[in-house]
């Protein structure tokens, strides 16, 4: 049972929370819940995500306010999914920021119920955490204050300036230029694969890359360095190689998870062993995803060919 939050200063200016299991030192199902994090700006703070438990999202509030004497202004929330935004009650009096696509996504899910229907679905899931099932049945979400898109730029600190850009399928990211810190949304999570084509991730991190970033916070698992970022970004090229590899050899899909790929990275690091079978279910279910997609760009292709012939 989730009973207690642990703190980690990434810098002077950014806190990170780590949900712990009772009685113990260790994450609990570490894929499972997204990190909260507090800014620490001249006048104000700003979280980033807020997990699903609003009763610790108040806790963590609180105690950051207390200690440093400044008010909340803003949450930020770099994804829709549920793990991220569940705590969102403790928010209510702040401006809530998402992408437009996540601002609309949860209009929706409330219009249509689809939030209470999922929140059952979670619980069904997860029975053995009475403490996430308390908080879902007694919170509900709202939607967000601001939605955006492409690049929002926060100037709430003239010394501390604050880049939001959407990344992919609405999600977004959060550029601390000052810490060279990187809030990263779901497309890195250090304890799994990420949720995405390889493709646009390539992209993405190739541009990342660029940047002078120092540290990386995932929306789940332990914080990480470029280093990790240029490790996963070699893991997709290499595992796009061997999928269009298998292709061209006529592999079919239902036999796709029985040939070799090249390793995750992540598969060496403590996180990944204690979550190990939901990993490599993960790993699995996005491989036979990936290799329907490049199958249909060979379908594209020919598409393309037959339109130009005509």
């Amino acid at each position: 049972m989730v009973t207690d939050l642990n703190y980690i200063e990434i810098t002077p200016n950014i806190i990170m929370t780590a949900i712990m299991m009772e009685e113990t030192d260790k994450l609990i199902r570490p894929y499972l819940y997204s990190n909260m994090s507090c800014i620490i700006l001249s006048n104000e703070l700003i979280f980033v995500n807020c997990t699903p438990f609003a009763d610790l999202a108040k806790t963590f509030r609180k105690e950051m306010e207390s200690l440093t004497k400044k008010k909340t202004t803003h949450l930020i929330l770099t994804s829709k999914s549920w793990e991220f935004i569940w705590g969102m009650n403790a928010f209510k009096d702040v401006e809530v920021m998402s992408s437009s696509a996540t601002k609309s996504g949860i209009r929706t899910n409330i219009k249509k119920g689809i939030d209470a229907s999922y929140r059952e679905w979670i619980i069904h899931q997860i029975p053995e955490d009475n403490k996430l099932h308390e908080s879902l049945l007694k919170n509900e979400i709202f939607v967000p204050t601001t939605g955006f898109s492409n690049i929002k730029k926060l100037s709430l600190d003239v010394n501390y300036p604050i880049e939001l850009e959407v990344t992919l399928a609405g999600g977004i990211s959060v550029f601390c230029c000052a810490d060279k810190t990187l809030f990263a949304g779901s497309v890195i999570q250090s304890v799994m694969p990420p949720f995405m084509w390889p493709i646009t991730g390539v992209s993405l991190y190739r541009k990342w890359e660029d940047l002078e970033i120092d540290k990386i916070i995932p929306s789940r698992g332990p914080v990480v360095g470029k280093d990790y970022l240029i490790q996963i970004r070699t893991w997709m090229e290499a595992y796009l190689e061997k999928l269009r590899e298998y292709r061209d050899k006529g592999v079919p899909e239902r036999l796709i998870w029985k040939q070799k790929f090249p390793e995750h990275p992540g598969k060496s690091r403590k996180s990944w062993a204690e979550g190990g079978p939901y990993h490599t279910q993960i790993v699995e279910r996005l491989t036979r995803y990936w290799y329907k997609q490049i199958l249909k760009e060979v379908k594209q292709e020919d598409d393309d060919l037959m339109f130009i012939s005509s």
